[in-house]
């Protein structure tokens, strides 16, 4: 097999550095200072140019072309004009040997960088995985909650917890409950209302939730009251039992499958261990007494907030998994929710944790606006680790990953310094000169979509236009001539932009404010 790689001048050097161990690659320099700018006629141009000077057809010498940068043209026409297939390389000239190395695995595309298709690839390869020890058989220590298996022979699972259920409406319920489910939650918790009996109320709200999904279902209390009804009814899961309500819970739970999470403490005689041993000690006490009638449960040697007993609680947890072979539950909630910072990041890091101590239901809420959309990311980081571990590696190159904000490889070119044209500083027009169409812009987290409102100069509401990107909503506005000022057409395209990466990433847009002010970049 033999392979031309072409590329710009700007990026020549780099290419054959990174190719160099490959004998089986050329690279050729096309007469262009940057990839990204080559078009399907230049590649053509480029290619014949070869041909020229070799004498014979390009495909007589290589097998295929690649072409690296990122160009938006689909290559296909380079193939039926030159008769030598000619497919886009990554985007990233340091990822070639990855695609060089995987070439066998994926089929390369005119239209879609290899690095794509090499993830999806990845991805695939690390779900087939996944799926092949979730149909293992339960091992020591592993317990079935409802049809799921939970335990250390399988991925953590992800508890999603409802808070305040008896104050939602139906309707509001139902929808929470799918959008968890299509969040990636193993299992839904249902969190009551502190201080208040809802007992009479849990029959009609685990009616909506199973008429949704099949997932096993929890209740999350300390009225006694509650969680007897719940175990009445069937409960998958109770949180929590402890020694101050375990004599009361335990003939109802001798009865029925659900499934207790026990705690280190008793909160009737206000007994709330603080050292790691005491905490271990007293939870091994409370799981014993239900162990002797014979009863599956959870150890939750309870993960403190930052700053006040974090450290001590990790311990216990590490401690408690080496001494017992019990599942454990990981409320790593109760840090993100109570740390202010993106929960990206820190979901992935107390997944981490929970990985190292051997922790197997990672419990959160999605209560506050910087915790959104954790579930999705304690779902995809308990795959991470769950990968890491059975291959022996470190959570890294996985086929997963959290990475949603930075970039994990950062290569860009300034080329600006190279053109010997005047430099003009730009300085913002104060003059505002309004438009015949005004918009107004707003987003639908329901339906996941940007919506425009168009007013006329009297602010009588003209259409409006939805969509869930930017581009396809402004060429719209143009089409149907809504936009009649060029200086216009560049503020809605601004606008439209940060409204489509709010609605993304969930983050509150507000229209002709920024997206991303923060007191830590303004300096």
């Amino acid at each position: 097999m033999r392979i031309l790689i072409i590329t710009g001048k700007q990026a020549y050097q780099k290419v054959k550095e990174v190719v160099k161990k490959y004998n089986y690659v050329d690279v050729h320099m096309a007469n262009i200072s940057i990839a990204a700018f080559l078009t399907p006629r230049m590649i053509i141009r480029e290619i014949k140019s070869l041909e020229k000077k070799f004498n014979k057809p390009l495909s007589e010498i290589y097998d295929f072309v690649l072409v690296t940068g990122l160009i938006s043209h689909d290559l296909k026409v380079v193939e039926e004009e030159t008769g030598i297939g000619c497919y886009k390389s990554t985007r990233e000239a340091s990822d070639i040997p990855l695609l060089l190395d995987n070439l066998e695995r994926i089929e390369l595309s005119t239209r879609e960088y290899a690095d794509i298709q090499i993830m999806r690839y990845l991805r695939e390869e690390a779900e087939n995985l996944i799926r092949e020890y979730e149909e293992r058989p339960l091992s020591q220590g592993d317990i079935k909650i409802g049809s799921l298996k939970v335990g250390d022979s399988y991925p953590m699972r992800v508890l999603g917890e409802i808070v305040h259920v008896p104050w939602l409406k139906d309707k509001e319920l139902e929808r929470r409950v799918l959008y968890y489910v299509e969040s990636g939650a193993d299992m839904i918790d249902l969190g009551m209302v502190p201080n208040e009996d809802h007992s009479k109320d849990l029959e009609r709200i685990l009616k909506i939730v199973r008429d949704i999904t099949d997932k096993p279902v929890s209740i999350d209390t300390m009225n006694t009251k509650e969680l007897i009804q719940g175990i009445k009814l069937d409960v998958d899961m109770i949180l929590s039992v402890d020694g101050g309500n375990l004599e009361e819970v335990l003939p109802y739970l001798k009865d029925g499958n659900t499934v207790p999470v026990v705690l280190p403490t008793n909160y009737k005689l206000n007994i709330v261990p603080r050292g790691a041993m005491e905490r271990v000690e007293m939870l091994e006490e409370n799981i014993g007494r239900l162990r002797e009638e014979g009863i599956k449960v959870v150890g939750d040697p309870i993960l403190e907030p930052i700053n006040n007993n974090f450290l001590e609680s990790v311990i216990a947890y590490k401690v408690f998994k080496e001494r017992n072979r019990i599942p454990t539950f990981f409320g790593a909630g109760n840090v993100s929710e109570l740390l202010d910072a993106d929960s990206n990041g820190v979901n992935a890091l107390l997944a981490a944790i929970g990985s190292e101590v051997g922790a197997n239901i990672l419990f959160t809420p999605e209560a506050s606006p910087k915790c959104k959309f954790s579930i999705k990311e304690l779902k995809v980081a308990s795959k991470m680790m769950f990968l890491a571990k059975i291959r022996g590696s470190i959570p890294k190159d996985v086929g997963f990953h959290l990475i949603n904000y930075k970039d994990k490889k950062f290569e860009e070119v300034t080329t600006y310094k190279n053109y010997q044209v005047p430099v003009i500083n730009a300085e913002e027009n104060p003059k505002v000169v309004l438009d015949r169409v005004s918009f107004k812009i707003e987003l639908d987290r329901e339906e996941k979509v940007i919506v425009v409102i168009a007013f006329d100069r009297r602010k009588n509401p003209i259409c409006i236009v939805k969509g869930r990107r930017a581009k396809e909503i402004y060429d719209t506005l143009i089409r149907e001539n809504l936009i009649g000022r060029i200086d216009h057409g560049a503020y809605i395209g601004r606008e439209l932009q940060k409204a489509e990466i709010a609605l993304r990433i969930g983050k509150r847009y507000v229209q002709d404010f920024e997206l991303f002010y923060n007191e830590f970049w303004e300096d």
